[in-house]
């Protein structure tokens, strides 16, 4: 037979397995996330400029009108809500 204190132990280290271990990873994908956008990580990332990818030069040929990133640079559709690079939200 469980006690009362083995079984409040275990109703705890339950809770803490349920809630505090996914929680975790939450918010260590938030701070890598932060540090993402660190003007000192940007310096060494190796890029030199804006980075305008692929589909800038689709929709200069599909004439297309695109939707400059005011962050990254990188071209998106007009019914883009986020940017397809950087995933920063488009200014409207």
């Amino acid at each position: 037979m469980i006690s009362d204190a083995e079984l409040a132990v275990r109703l705890l280290v339950y809770l803490f397995v349920l809630v505090a271990v996914p929680l975790s990873f939450v918010l260590m994908f938030r701070v890598m996330d932060y540090m993402a956008h660190d003007p000192l990580v940007e310096q060494f990332s190796g890029r030199t400029g804006p980075d305008t990818g692929q589909l800038d030069a689709y929709f200069q040929q599909a004439g297309i009108e695109a939707r400059t990133c005011t962050y990254c640079g990188s071209a998106n559709g007009p019914n883009y809500t986020y940017c397809h690079n950087c995933q920063e939200r488009l200014s409207d």
